[in-house]
Formats: structure tokens, sequence, C-alpha cells
């Protein structure tokens, strides 16, 4: 069993795949804090090098103002303002994550908790640098029915739209999860299954708390009688189901809501990952290999291109009308595109 320690907690896999609610659940435990992510990673790690040399203190210092002014931005405001110069000080190195982890130990003090944790699941594409420069490091993998994701994806802002694209990314980070598997002992790395979860929430969390060495707390299951799902359910249509106890039956929905091609579309790229996490395919194996093998015509590539365009433009703009945070999602894409031209303005 894992011994007690403070190292941080990391939700990984895909989006739509139960991380709140099991940010939420952690959060009833005493112990950990968890807050709602700002994805430092996923918007400023891929022009981290643009920055320039970080050993110079005016590109890590605007590094970390940028990284502050994401968190200030973030459309579900953390409870305190990010400590710009405490986190220059605090960074183990001069690197995004360092950064990220020094505003995270912030909040951690001021929550009054042992642990922190990130759910953003696009931690899964930087889990070296976390398990380099957070010590004891703890991830869990949340993993969920491919084809229920791709369900739940058409009625949120944050990701693909179409089957084929949601498909597409579920596959990638569920090998690099699988890739984190083979690296990592049973010490650092879990998968749980959501449909485990939901199933029987105390068991899946009981569970948990023996992988990060806790004790299990009764209250953890209660999560949905605290103010901050409430706030979050309130916040976008997106996370309405976090104010409410676990939705027992919440899985198999694709069988109505996606049609027979949509179906056979999404296993057709991820049959592998689905059979690999315990997911019946609908369709047989053989001729979904044979699919695979296939490049897709090019028409239905922009076919499929222009259906996801199209529900992205649909749902962000009646986002405008339905989510209280759509206009700051807004400015936060504002200043991120700001960012991006001023960093190749530099090259």
């Amino acid at each position: 069993m894992t011994m007690p320690g403070s190292g941080p907690i990391f939700i990984i896999g895909t989006e739509r795949s139960g991380s709140n609610l099991l940010r939420l659940i952690l959060n009833g435990h005493p112990s950990i804090y968890i807050p709602h992510p700002p994805h430092l990673m996923k918007d400023l790690g891929p022009v981290e090098g643009f920055y320039g040399d970080l050993a110079e203190d005016r590109n890590f210092r605007r590094l970390v103002d940028d990284a502050a002014r994401l968190i200030e931005l973030h459309f579900f405001s953390w409870e305190i303002k990010p400590d710009r110069a405490a986190a220059f000080r605090a960074a183990a190195a001069r690197n995004l994550y360092c950064v990220k982890a020094a505003f995270y130990e912030q909040y951690r003090r001021f929550k009054g908790v042992k642990r922190w944790g990130c759910k953003s699941t696009f931690m899964v594409h930087y889990y070296a640098q976390a398990r380099k420069y957070s010590p004891g490091a703890r991830f869990i993998h949340l993993v969920r029915d491919g084809r229920d994701v791709a369900v739940s994806a058409r009625k949120s802002v944050f990701n693909h739209f179409h089957p084929y694209y949601v498909a597409r990314l579920w596959s990638l980070q569920q090998q690099l999860a699988l890739e984190m598997e083979r690296t990592l002992g049973p010490e650092e790395f879990m998968t749980l299954r959501y449909e485990d979860l939901i199933a029987d929430p105390e068991r899946a969390a009981r569970g948990v708390c023996r992988f990060l060495g806790e004790a299990y707390a009764p209250g953890m299951l209660r999560y949905f009688e605290q103010a901050e799902p409430k706030k979050l359910a309130g916040a976008s249509a997106s996370w309405e189901n976090c104010s409410r106890p676990v939705l027992g039956g919440n899985s198999g929905k694709y069988k109505a809501a996606l049609s027979v091609g949509e179906i056979k579309l999404f296993e057709t790229v991820s049959f592998y990952e689905l059979e690999r996490f315990g997911y019946a395919l609908e369709n047989p194996r053989g001729e979904l290999e044979a699919a695979s093998g296939k490049p897709l015509p090019a028409r239905l590539r922009a076919l499929y291109y222009t259906l996801e365009k199209c529900r992205m433009t649909y749902v962000r703009a009646r986002s405008l009308f339905t989510d209280r945070n759509a206009f700051t999602m807004l400015g936060k894409r504002f200043f991120l595109t700001a960012v991006k031209v001023r960093l190749l303005c530099r090259l």
C-alpha cells in the first residue's frame, strides 16, 4: 500500500470523462484541495519556447505574469490572487510547470490542506515534468467509454464536437496513459473507470484513498452539499450535474445518442483502446481493423471538418446566452491570442 505522502495529485485522461466529479469527491477529503484548473500547461505549454531564454529574469517574469493573468481571467475564479513575485522566487526551475506548481502551492497554503491537486486532464501530455519537479506526485487516469465522451462533448464549449475528432483525441490520450502505466509503477499511477466510479462510488473512493495513502473520509460522497459544486453547476450547462449526487446510470448513452455510422466511425479510430479498457464493441473487430487501415477520403475529411466547425460555432454562440461565464471565457481567448501574437512578433 502507498505510504501517506504530500505529493500533488493529477487527474489525467480526456475531458468529459467525469474529472470534475472526481475532483469534487476528492475535495471532500480534509487533506486535499483541487481547484478548478486554468489549464496553464495546455494554453501556454505549446508557446513556452517562444519566451526566449528563461534564465533571463525579464523573460521568466513575463512567463510568470502571463500564467498569473490566465488564473485571474479563469472563468471559475480562484479565491486568491496569484502572487507573481512569490512564484518567481519559489519556482523550483525556470519553466512553465514549476510556475504552475508554485501557484498551486500558494492555493494549498491558503486552503490549509496537506496536498494540492490538478484536474487538468491535459497533464497526460506533461506528466514527465510533473514527476520530475513534484516529488511524490500521484497520477489518477480517469477513463470513460469514449463513445459516451463523444455524446457529452457535443454540448460542451470546451472540446471537439464531431465524433471523428473526439475519437482521435480520446485514443491519443488513452495511449499516453497506457505508456504512463508501463513507465510508472502502481505506487505512482492508477486507472479508474468512470463507469466503476458511478456504479459504486464509495468503493471507488476508498480505492483512490488507498492509492493516495490517505484514510477514506465519509464526507467525500457528500460533495454536492458544498457551495462550490452549486456555483459550478450554475456557471455552465457543461457542469449541471456537479450539484447532484453521483448519477449511477449515466453510461451507455451513445447507443441512443449516436447514429450507427457515428458509432462505427468512432470504433474504427479507437477499437483497440475501447477493448483495452473493457468496453465492448458494437461492430465486428475484423471490419474495424480493415477500415482503420484505409486512409480517410478527402471528401469525408472536409465534411467532418465542416461539421466540427459548424457545431463549435453553434455551441459557443448559444453559450453567450445560456452560460454565465461565456464572456469571461471570451476574454481569456482574446488574451491568449494577444499573447501568441506578441510572442510571434519576437521572432
